[in-house]
């Protein structure tokens, strides 16, 4: 008796709601949030399909990207929108201010972003960072960051990549970093700067008001000022 060749399941298909839906929440801030709420809705709409159809859909952790990164540029959207409104009420120096402080926001979200894909690439590469050298690539390759706006910085008027990884992390694993709170993976940088370094690489002025936008190797992101400079931690390995 003969038997066939065995029969090997197809690849579910990626949802393309959820892949709309965390496209739709990372540029959210631009819309003052309105690109959110869609997102937020084809997220949600997404994971419902995704379980009903039993296997046969696919994109689940892109969907729920999708839903958690447009609940948090709705609320910065929304925090932008309350900020441009009260720059045209306190007139030119106020919106200029507020101009500074929305650029920020933008800066500090494309951070986050950043910090997220680089954390998926670790989850799916045995817990090691993406390259130092050719992240950008390697993140846009893996479909883990979507457009180049991510790496932009508005406050600043950059178009292009405005960040640069930390090079003392290159081909660590996440789980080994000892201080992840204080340890920098991603930094604001100079135009046209390398895309990693070290700290003498992080520009001698703040980019912003309030300080360099950083994002930390435990997935949080924050403006650091002056007088915290000195504490950031570049080589994990050093601790």
């Amino acid at each position: 008796m003969t038997t066939g060749a065995p029969v090997v399941p197809s690849k579910p298909k990626t949802s393309g709601l959820a892949i709309t839906s965390l496209i739709l929440g990372i540029i959210g801030p631009c819309s003052l949030g309105l690109l959110s709420i869609v997102g937020l809705i084809l997220g949600i709409v997404a994971a419902k399909k995704i379980k009903a159809s039993g296997g046969a859909i696919g994109g689940r952790g892109l969907a729920i990207a999708g839903i958690i990164v447009s609940i948090i540029t709705l609320i910065i959207g929304l925090v932008i929108a309350a900020i441009v409104g009260a720059s045209a009420l306190l007139g030119v120096a106020g919106f200029t201010a507020a101009k500074d402080m929305v650029g920020q926001t933008v800066c500090v979200n494309n951070a986050r972003q950043l910090g997220v894909a680089a954390q998926m690439y670790a989850n799916e590469n045995k817990d090691v960072l993406p390259p130092v050298d050719t992240w950008p690539e390697v993140l846009k390759k893996g479909n883990l960051l979507h457009g180049d706006q991510v790496f932009s910085c508005p406050g600043r008027g950059i178009t292009g990549r405005a960040f640069a990884m930390n090079a003392k992390l290159n081909g660590v694993r996440l789980s080994q970093v000892p201080r992840r709170g204080e340890t920098v993976m991603f930094f604001e940088c100079s135009p046209g700067a390398p895309p990693s370094g070290i700290a003498s690489d992080l520009p001698s002025e703040p980019p912003h008001t309030a300080g360099w936008t950083i994002a930390f190797c435990d997935g949080h992101t924050e403006v650091v000022p002056l007088n915290r400079r000195d504490q950031l931690i570049w080589d994990p390995k050093a601790e």
